[in-house]
């Protein structure tokens, strides 16, 4: 609007160094020299071909002009009056009751009559002067006035274009040292926006910013500093987006537009009565940050002042929102490495699933400023189990325990969203939305809240829900990201929780198996053995008794019934004779068919009357599908101190003492020391087999076996050799009995199985064509586990079936034919071949050889050591080899010990043959020195060509 010089007393004389004081007084005087009611000078820009109302001076009954078009800016070419003086560059006359534009004009903004003179200077038209009425307008008045008005308006324009220069700089330069003193990114736009409409000479001014590549509302205020909350929510919430923002965002381009042009219109201007709007670009192309405009509720032109503001502030204000941004992200990395930095350590220390999802909440509540979180877990059966409460009252609990809990998970919008998108969902206005029941928002007063997935490894397990209470809450582009980042690095706590669980329980289900026999449920030989050890070897030293229990005709069972009956009697053995006993007393299997009970603080009479009890508790039968079965037990008793303070030596003898009671049919007996030395070293030797099974101390020897044909060397026989600390090398002969008498065999041959395994991995890691035979006792062959493990070790060491042969007695096949067939049929679909070993000894029909999947047969020594010298053996031999044939097996001759021997097998045409005469058992490591002095069989490599 126009500065206005009311008439009154003579006019001061100004101050020479003000410009617009000077002009003001030339109006004054001209106006009283001419008894004008008001004149008025307007700005000319050429550069935008805008009039702009500059100064005016008026008589004390004029009113102020009040029609927009005499008090903003405009396009010379929408004033006709004022374009006419312009460009005629002469004078203008208009009057309100005549026919022309200019006269129309006049009528239009309520001036009677009004005369328009160029001010020129320097031969350009820099403004105009207008005298109301027109008749005041004296030509000789004016031809003095125009030439001095001209100068003094261009100098009064100059002055106050620099002015307003200085005022922008002073804005611009206080936009970059505010950017540093803001409390907020918030508090920054609305200082910067105040400031741009009040010197813009707008009502309002406006920032739009890219938020996740698209162009929000985020800052408006209006040049006066008022404060409008209804408007400004409309903003912030704006349904449309404003196309004149827009449109620069994409071009980089300053435009301005009014509410005709298309680019403000609708919403916009029904909501804000915008009439004209300028946009430039926050930044500089092609990274803007941002949109800001100028509006204004009137029609009007920007000035090149206006317009050079804006850009300037633009480009400035945009690089301080980028100063800012980077300073809020650097401040929001840290806040965020903090809270990353406790949730990793308060989750290391969480156990599972829900542990988890508490640590997660509260970091979760801590980044995103929340009052209240929980964490809502899927149970197994699709619906919402435990919950995880941090920070909540018990009323609002108890909402959760009665409207949430139980409900199932699908039925929930949020949770459904989170099961298509799992990423966080920030909601601001709880009411408004849609994700969770409106009235379970209202019960637990939930204003705003934000929702993190529960993940491990890709399973959606659950939701944490962080809420507010009272004002909605907003979060800002920086705070979703670190919530998305929490949620990532949470889905890493909550797996690891989740598998230390699953750690501590396997650990638990080792510790119990580790400690339990898994056929009876009862404590196994370890358990047992390390209860004694704490007892014996107790301070202060206390007494103790063993008892050692063998049932009675069991093996009877076994082989009448089989084996499925005979563990599912051993398991209704024990609740029997876990009957008779007291708390504290342990009840163990130590194997087979064998028990145990230690009875602490017991004397010899308490031993002896719960060996009676037990003998009593196992006479009544045992029903197994409607069939009674009885068993007896022997009870051998070893008493501490009394019989000594050793656990070995008291085992011991509770199983002498058992054994005396099995010869004797007593029932049971207390160890006395008449027990006889042989069966003392048996049992000294058991229980020395048993630590040498838990060490380094049983190795394998091999024997290598010689194809006849070729003279190669193709595979070796493993046999186990028992490196005893004290009686040195011992052979099979002295312990495997014992191994099998006590339960051992399985144990022990899966570990020759193993190391000789390893060790022609190793030989045909070197390029030897061999394969390995490994022997199988009873007890190995009725394991119907064997094919399994078997087929575990061939993968750990990447041997083909085809190179392990197995073999097995005769007696082991008569044991029990119809699971050594099970058995048989599941190493054979693994094609590890099988061979009969020691053929010709046992009783067994050659109906099973019809039978069974066998693929060797091996003649036993006792047939060779005459072969030369005996015509009967030679022709067993030669009967056997022919059957052999005729079976499609091959024949293994063992016991080979002399020359002759060998050149009339060879010459028989006898397959394979082994003995001292070729070599004599050796250590695994001299099998590769002995082999490379032979011809031996190379391992083919895929692609090569076979030598001829």
């Amino acid at each position: 609007m126009p500065e206005t010089t009311q008439a009154g007393s003579a006019p001061r004389q100004p101050s020479p160094y003000d410009a617009q004081a000077a002009l003001a007084h030339l109006l004054a005087r001209l106006r009283a020299s001419s008894g004008a009611t008001r004149v008025s000078v307007w700005v000319h820009e050429a550069t935008t071909e805008l009039v702009v109302p500059f100064r005016q001076a008026s008589s004390p009954s004029t009113p102020r002009p009040t029609h927009p078009a005499l008090r903003t800016p405009a396009f010379v070419s929408d004033s006709p009056f004022l374009s006419a003086v312009i460009t005629s560059r002469q004078a203008v006359v208009a009057r309100a009751d005549g026919r022309r534009r200019a006269d129309r004009q006049l009528a239009e903004v309520g001036i009677r009559s009004a005369h328009g003179e160029p001010l020129i200077l320097d031969g350009e038209v820099v403004g105009v002067l207008t005298v109301e009425p027109a008749a005041a307008a004296a030509p000789h008045l004016l031809r003095q006035a125009a030439p001095r008005l001209a100068a003094a308006l261009a100098e009064a324009w100059t002055r106050r274009s620099d002015q307003r220069r200085l005022d922008q700089a002073a804005v611009l330069l206080g936009l970059i040292e505010s950017a540093g003193q803001a409390q907020s990114m918030d508090a920054l736009l609305g200082s910067a926006c105040r400031r741009l409409a009040e010197l813009g000479e707008v009502e309002r001014a406006c920032i739009f910013l890219v938020e996740d590549g698209r162009l929000v509302p985020r800052m408006a205020a209006y040049a006066d500093g008022r404060r409008d909350p209804v408007t400004w929510e409309q903003f912030r919430n704006a349904p449309v987006a404003l196309e004149l923002a827009e449109t620069v965002l994409r071009t980089g381009e300053p435009r301005t537009a009014d509410r005709t042009s298309g680019l403000v219109d609708g919403w916009w201007v029904d909501s804000f009565q915008i009439a004209s709007a300028l946009a430039v670009p926050l930044g500089r192309a092609p990274e803007l940050a941002g949109v800001l405009t100028l509006d204004s509720t009137q029609l009007r032109p920007f000035s090149e002042a206006v317009r050079r503001l804006a850009a300037a502030a633009g480009a400035h204000l945009g690089g301080v929102i980028e100063q800012a941004r980077t300073s809020q992200a650097r401040a929001a990395s840290l806040a965020t490495a903090e809270v990353v930095r406790q949730l990793l350590v308060d989750g290391s220390a969480a156990t599972g699933v829900a542990e988890a999802a508490e640590v997660l909440a509260r970091a979760v509540q801590r980044l995103a400023g929340t009052d209240r979180s929980a964490a809502y877990l899927l149970g197994a059966d699709g619906r919402i189990g435990e919950v995880r409460h941090v920070d909540w009252p018990e009323s609002h609990k108890e909402v959760v325990a009665t409207r949430v809990v139980g409900t199932p998970a699908a039925s929930v919008p949020l949770w459904r969203q989170a099961s298509a998108d799992p990423r966080p969902v920030f909601v601001e206005d709880a009411a408004a939305g849609d994700l969770l029941d409106p009235q379970l928002v209202r019960a637990l007063d939930l204003s705003s809240y934000l929702s993190v997935p529960l993940l491990s490894g890709g399973r959606l397990l659950g939701l944490v829900v962080s809420g507010s209470v009272g004002a909605p809450r907003t979060w800002s582009p920086a705070v979703r990201d670190a919530v998305s980042q929490v949620t990532l690095e949470g889905s890493l706590v909550v797996e690891n929780a989740e598998l230390r669980a699953a750690e501590q329980l396997r650990l638990a289900q080792l510790a119990t198996e580790a400690h339990h026999d898994p056929l009876t449920g009862l404590a196994n030989r370890r358990r047992f053995t390390e209860a004694v050890e704490a007892t014996v070897y107790a301070e202060p030293a206390g007494r103790c008794a063993l008892l050692m229990i063998d049932l009675d005709r069991f093996k009877e069972i076994n082989d009448s019934f089989g084996h499925s009956v005979g563990d599912d009697l051993l398991c209704l053995v024990g609740p029997r004779l876990q009957g008779v006993l007291d708390d504290g007393d342990l009840l163990a299997r130590m194997g087979g068919d064998e028990f145990a009970v230690l009875l602490p603080d017991a004397d010899d009479t308490r031993a002896r009357a719960v060996a009676e009890s037990i003998g009593a508790a196992l006479r009544d039968a045992f029903v197994l599908d409607g069939m009674p079965l009885h068993v007896d037990a022997s009870v051998g008793i070893a008493l501490c101190p009394d019989h000594g303070r050793d656990r070995s030596l008291l085992l011991a003898r509770a199983d002498t003492a058992m054994y005396a009671a099995k010869r004797g049919r007593q029932g049971h007996e207390v160890w006395a020391p008449d027990g006889t030395p042989a069966s003392r070293d048996r049992l000294e030797t058991l229980e020395q087999l048993r630590g040498a099974l838990d060490g380094e101390q049983l190795d394998n020897h091999y024997q290598p076996k010689l194809d006849l044909r070729t003279g190669t060397v193709v595979g070796l026989e493993a046999l186990v050799r028992w490196n005893h600390p004290a009686r040195g090398l011992l052979y099979p002969d002295v312990f495997l009995p014992l191994a099998e008498q006590a339960g051992l065999m399985r144990r022990l041959a899966l570990r020759v199985l193993e190391r000789a395994l390893r060790d022609l991995q190793g030989w045909r890691a070197q390029g030897h064509d061999l394969s390995v035979a490994v022997n199988l006792s009873v007890s190995n062959l009725q394991d119907v586990a064997l094919p399994e493990q078997v087929e575990m070790l061939l993968d750990a060491f990447a041997v083909p079936a085809g190179a392990l042969v197995l073999e097995i007695t005769e007696d082991v096949l008569m044991a029990d034919a119809a699971r050594s067939q099970q058995v048989m049929a599941g190493l054979r679909r693994l094609s590890v071949r099988l061979s009969v070993d020691d053929y010709g000894t046992g009783y067994s029909s050659l109906s099973y050889l019809r039978a069974l999947p066998v693929d060797e047969l091996k003649l036993d020594r006792s047939f060779v050591a005459h072969l030369t010298t005996d015509d009967r053996a030679a022709a067993i031999v030669r009967s056997t080899l022919q059957l052999s044939r005729d079976l499609g097996m091959s024949m293994v001759v063992e016991g080979v010990e002399d020359a002759a021997s060998l050149a009339a097998l060879r010459a028989w045409g006898c397959d394979i043959a082994q003995g001292y005469h070729i070599s004599r058992p050796m250590p695994a490591e001299r099998v590769l020195g002995w082999l490379d002095s032979r011809p031996v069989r190379a391992l083919r490599v895929p692609g090569a060509r076979p030598r001829v």
